[in-house]
Parts: structure tokens; C-alpha cells; sequence
């Protein structure tokens, strides 16, 4: 009837039970369409299993032997093809490190490297800044190659004026 036709033509889910597609599996039983798996007349009589099993492992997948499963992390000095170790990472060392506090807004790390290059040898500047704005944020970070030359930098640079502020 046309009644019948526009109400299977504005519904798709209808549309699909007409044509016999099968809209629901349940995973209890493996039955087609017949009833959803939380009211399967049959899971009193099925195995318990432990949380939610989309399917049995069948035996085609092979586990592997060292417990690891599909997914899961390797860290990159387990990997295969790995070379570095921990011990010959290299890491910063922060005995030569000077805090440089009090800088303008301005400051940025070419300004830090200029004023403390004259004090040493200096491996790495950083200026803290503000990732929004992009301004300084008052304090940054000298990194010494001889912790000496950081001791004579912080010596004659505590209380100078750099920039209409006094450093600390």
C-alpha cells in the first residue's frame, strides 16, 4: 500500500528489515536478529568470561612469547635496532647553571648571551616567555661549561643594572 511504502521510505532501519539485512549479532550466542545480547535467553549457559571479549582469540593470531601484545609501548632504547643506553645519553649538568631573575620584558637570549659570554664559555641560554603574548616573563636560565666562570658571572652580575632593572 502507499501508506505502507513512504513510512518504509522515511525510515531507513525499516527499510533495512524489509530487505532482510540483519541489524543485530548477539554476542552471547552468535544468534542473527533475533534478540539483543543483554537479554540473551542463553548467557546463564554460556562460559563466564572475564570483562569484555569482542571475540575468542582464534589460533591463526600468535601470541607472543615475551607477554608484549599488539599495541603496546616499547620505550626507544628497547626497540629494535636500539643503540643508545642510558648511560650514554648525554644530560645537561646543573651544577653550571645560573638563574638570571629580574630581566625586562625585552630580554630575549641573544641579550643574556652577550652579557654572560664575556664571564666564560656559555653551552645554553634560555629566556622564559609567555607562550601567548610572547613577552619575556622575567627570569631565565645561563648554562656554563666551567662551573668557576658561572661562580665569577654570578659574583659581578648580582645587583647589576641591565635594562633600567637590577639583575639578581
Amino acid at each position: 500500500s502507499k501508506a505502507e511504502e513512504t513510512k518504509v521510505a522515511g525510515d531507513p532501519l525499516s527499510a533495512f528489515s524489509k530487505s532482510g539485512a540483519v541489524l543485530m549479532v548477539c554476542r552471547t550466542c552468535g544468534k542473527k536478529g533475533d534478540h539483543w545480547t543483554s537479554k540473551c535467553p542463553y548467557k546463564d549457559l554460556a562460559p563466564a568470561t572475564e570483562g569484555f571479549v569482542d571475540r575468542p582469540p582464534s589460533s591463526e593470531t600468535p601470541v607472543p612469547a615475551t607477554g608484549a601484545t599488539k599495541g603496546a609501548y616499547v620505550p626507544p632504547s628497547l626497540r629494535a635496532g636500539a643503540e643508545r643506553t642510558g648511560a650514554e645519553m648525554r644530560r645537561r649538568n646543573d651544577e653550571n647553571s645560573v638563574r638570571v631573575t629580574n630581566l625586562s620584558e625585552d630580554t630575549r637570549e641573544p641579550d643574556l648571551l652577550e652579557l654572560f659570554r664575556t664571564f666564560g664559555q656559555v653551552s645554553r641560554v634560555y629566556v622564559a616567555v609567555d607562550q601567548k603574548t610572547g613577552i619575556s616573563r622575567g627570569f631565565g636560565f645561563v648554562n656554563f661549561v666551567r662551573r668557576e666562570d658561572a661562580e665569577k658571572a654570578i659574583n659581578k652580575l648580582n645587583g647589576y643594572g641591565y635594562d633600567n632593572l637590577i639583575l639578581r
